[in-house]
């Protein structure tokens, strides 16, 4: 469980805007009589004096209500579960990239901080540090030697310290790149030497390098730190070479890589024959294409970001990476990835488009066999420095302080993290697509269900739709009697292009649906709302209560 610290707030209390949901799961979410936008003088603070600022979330929204089916229009959309053998596992498996840069932020293991809290409540979180600072810009000395000239950040084995501190106190597992830009082995060796000594068991493994694929490429001669002469083939002898100095260094310490979004990439990596090889990983945007034309499915743009057509594309791309990792016998990491990779801002930043995509995508790369995923963020400012970021500080852009708050895909993580820890199902929903169902079933027997409705809210066309859940199959032995409803929760916004989400905790689900079965014999059907995820929990139904005796004891007569 995350922690949830919520006190009134005193004097000198920060303030912080909260967007009140009540009644968030009715047809349409009924907002407090009040401004929704106006200033609500409750803080956060915590004992250890952080504070935390989550605009949009609501931690009580004094009860889950759903409107009766019956009422929804069009044909229901059906939705099928299969527990299969060998299927992805799920729990602390989803987190935040950052750059490598971002180690020597002042943010880190800070009492004048909410880092910490943030993070923690995306419940045991992914954190990875990369990026293309690793290569170009960071310089790591544990002997502090002045900085050369192209180094934007200093990193020593106090920083790790610091964020080691943080991982400790949230939970975290970490991964950090190593610089291959510089061609350092040594240097680089000694770095990942103090970060398994800081980490200890939350380091599962270093790369050798960011997106060596871009080390020369001609569409990004910005980026060049290599010639025309790096080839997969060059990258495998530059591996063999700091693999070398790490097992010197750092013996059995795990290695991850490439860290690519090319295929060839991938394949260098798992036929390079280092040893403590750890896992297959992947980085990809789908809105790539950033002045593209209208014909592609890959513009910056929120009718491409929520149109099922990327969540194919990502199963056709990242099913690939997961045949080369099945192949190599290696588990398939989603270390860095977002929206987009086109630069600045662009119509789906911020915005509850973004949100939506987040769940659908992070399940759907889950039920790829992705077993940990990082979505690319940032430590910089939220008005001018983070455009696609999860979350950012609320400073200027020149001094962005050291209080950070959640935005829309914020949202998204956090609903995330509240998934149990358990197996994932494989699901087949029926319909156009714009209505997906990803669902989870616990180690205790609870079943997470989450309903993706990629649908515009503000378009007066689309209805609440009714989607039929069919209890799941190959879980039988797990829960005999089937699930009860006992909670949940939901995402919504005004609209697609709207820059504010809305969340609603997990909350006991009250009226008509409370303790709704779900059995085999007995499907359960919810609403969906246009422009909302909605997460579902069932607990394993007891066993039904034998039938009262009619008192007659043994030898009662048979009629």
């Amino acid at each position: 469980m995350t922690r949830r610290r919520w006190l009134m707030s005193g004097a000198g209390a920060l303030v912080v805007v909260l967007l009140l949901v009540i009644g968030a799961l009715a047809l349409r979410p009924t907002l407090p009589s009040s401004d929704p936008g106006s200033t609500a003088t409750t803080a956060l603070q915590p004992p250890d004096s952080e504070t935390l600022f989550l605009p949009g979330h609501d931690p009580s929204p004094g009860g889950f209500t759903m409107t009766d089916p019956a009422d929804a229009q069009g044909s229901a959309v059906s939705t099928r579960l299969v527990l299969e053998d060998g299927a992805a596992r799920t729990g602390g498996t989803v987190g935040l990239s950052f750059d490598a840069r971002e180690l020597a932020s002042p943010m880190w293991d800070s009492e004048d901080s909410n880092l910490a809290l943030t993070l923690d409540e995306l419940g045991s979180p992914a954190l990875r540090f990369g990026g293309n600072g690793i290569d170009r810009h960071v310089w790591w000395t544990s002997s502090d030697e002045p900085a050369p000239e192209w180094a934007q950040a200093t990193v020593t084995p106090e920083d790790l310290e610091r964020v080691a501190a943080v991982a400790e106190d949230v939970d975290a597992t970490v991964t950090i790149d190593l610089d291959l830009g510089h061609d350092d082995p040594a240097r680089a060796a000694d770095m990942a030497a103090h970060a398994q000594k800081a980490f200890g068991d939350r380091l599962l493994a270093v790369a050798i390098g960011n997106e060596p694929n871009g080390f020369f490429h001609a569409n990004q001669p910005q980026l060049a730190v290599r010639d025309a002469t790096w080839t997969p083939e060059t990258y495998q002898r530059s591996l063999t070479e700091y693999s070398a100095a790490l097992e010197t260094a750092a013996p059995g310490l795990p290695v991850a890589g490439p860290g690519a979004y090319d295929a060839p990439w991938w394949r260098a990596f798992a036929e390079s024959g280092i040893p403590n090889q750890r896992a297959l990983s992947l980085h990809w945007y789908p809105l790539w294409n950033c002045e593209g034309p209208a014909s592609s499915i890959a513009n910056p743009t929120v009718e491409d970001l929520t149109s099922p057509a990327i969540r194919e594309r990502a199963r056709s791309i990242v099913g690939m990476g997961a045949e080369v990792a099945e192949q190599h016998g290696l588990p398939l990491w989603m270390e860095e990835t977002g929206p987009t990779s086109c630069p600045g801002a662009n119509d789906t930043s911020r915005t509850h488009a973004q949100a939506l995509w987040t769940v659908d995508y992070a399940m759907t790369l889950t039920e790829l066999g992705v077993e940990r995923t990082a979505f690319h963020s940032t430590l910089k400012a939220c008005e001018g420095g983070a455009p696609m970021s999860p979350i950012c500080a609320r400073g200027t852009l020149e001094e962005p302080g050291k209080i950070v708050q959640g935005r829309t895909s914020y949202l998204a993580l956090m609903m995330l993290g509240g998934l149990p820890e358990g197996t994932v199902l494989s699901p087949t929903v029926s319909g156009d697509g714009l209505v997906s169902v990803h669902a989870v079933l616990g180690d205790d027997g609870e079943l997470a269900i989450m309903i993706v409705d990629l649908r515009d809210p503000s378009n007066g066309a689309y209805m609440t739709r009714p989607v039929e859940i069919s209890a799941p199959e190959g879980a039988e032995a797990i829960a005999p009697n089937g699930w009860e409803l006992t909670l949940g929760s939901r995402l919504s916004g005004e609209s697609l292009d709207a820059t504010r989400s809305r969340l609603a905790d997990p909350v006991p689900v009250t009226g008509e649906f409370a303790g709704a079965p779900l059995a085999r014999s007995q499907p359960l059907t919810v609403p969906s709302d246009p422009g909302t995820v909605t997460m579902l929990k069932l607990d394993a139904a007891d066993a039904p209560s034998p039938a009262p005796s009619d008192g007659g004891g043994a030898d009662a007569p048979v009629s």
